[in-house]
């Protein structure tokens, strides 16, 4: 999709920044390293690590926008987008000296290299991730809904970049009926899997306890739920990093845990929109619209 565009400049600042001061890095940073014990995978891994954690929020997010399941052969059909407001703690992380005291240095979505005054390679300087992916679900029997999600795109720098995801939502209403006031409930867990050519792989789990209720005669309804995340990306440092900085395959595990949402739904005819905000390491703006039958 075009709009992945982010996270193609995200990895081009990647190559562009090391790239263009490895000699910088291999003169200042490499003694800092060595003077500390701090090694090369350490810090690559911390330059990246909010890359990871950003995927794995984006990757689970907007995943549901009601507590129902729809019954086979309905189905929606529709663009979902994640929108993470960058908190500062992403933007930077800390090497602890004995003679250069504690270093604030730059992660992938840090300053750019020429305003660090480190001599060390900078970030991307942005302030939020953004990733609309298109996205299905499928009605089936006995209370369960599948789900797929899917974005593409071929470049000519990174090759191929690929997003896939599948999920299976189980509806418990039957189990938990409130008649004085109705309230849907349901489980769901999915696996998404993100890769970029020969650079990244990345995976994410994702599981949700949620419930929706909507307001009687009324296209309004409102959706939140629990979830829990796990994410892991490994990046192929021999093909983003020049000379001896590269240290093989780095395996960075996202910060991801539980993670509060809360939303409003609208649906006319044929149509849906829905928005929600959920707290969790870092926080998000989901949304999608949909086409409903």
């Amino acid at each position: 999709m075009k709009q992945m565009t982010i996270i193609l400049m995200i990895l081009f600042v990647c190559i562009s920044a090391f790239n263009a001061q490895a000699q910088n890095v291999d003169d200042y940073l490499t003694q800092i390293l060595e003077e500390t014990g701090y090694s090369k995978e350490d810090y690559v891994k911390g330059y990246l690590q909010p890359l990871s954690t950003s995927l794995g929020t984006s990757l689970s997010g907007a995943m549901y926008h009601r507590g129902s399941t729809k019954s086979l052969p309905r189905f929606d059909v529709g663009i979902k987008t994640v929108f993470i407001p960058l908190p500062d703690e992403a933007k930077s992380f800390d090497i602890n000296t004995n003679s250069f005291g504690t270093l604030t240095v730059p992660t992938v979505f840090g300053a750019e290299a020429e305003n660090n005054q480190l001599g060390i390679p900078g970030g991307f300087d942005n302030d939020f991730f953004a990733l609309p992916v298109l996205h299905a679900n499928v009605g089936l029997a006995g209370n369960l809904e599948a789900t797929a999600r899917f974005a593409t795109a071929n470049t000519d720098i990174f090759g191929d970049l690929v997003l896939y995801g599948a999920g299976l939502k189980y509806g418990l209403s039957d189990l938990i009926p409130i008649p004085m006031f109705p309230v849907d409930f349901a489980v769901q867990g999915s696996y998404h899997k993100f890769a970029v050519g020969d650079f990244m792989d990345a995976g994410t789990f994702n599981m949700n306890f949620q419930a929706s209720a909507g307001i009687p005669l009324s296209p309004i309804s409102f959706y939140g739920g629990i979830g829990y995340d796990n994410s892991t990306m490994v990046i192929n440092t021999d093909e983003l990093v020049p000379g001896n900085l590269a240290v093989g395959e780095v395996s960075i595990n996202g910060e991801n845990n539980v993670r509060f949402n809360v939303g409003v739904s609208f649906t006319l005819l044929f149509f849906n929109v829905h928005a929600d905000y959920a707290l969790g390491k870092y926080n998000s703006i989901n949304g999608g619209l949909m086409l409903v039958l």
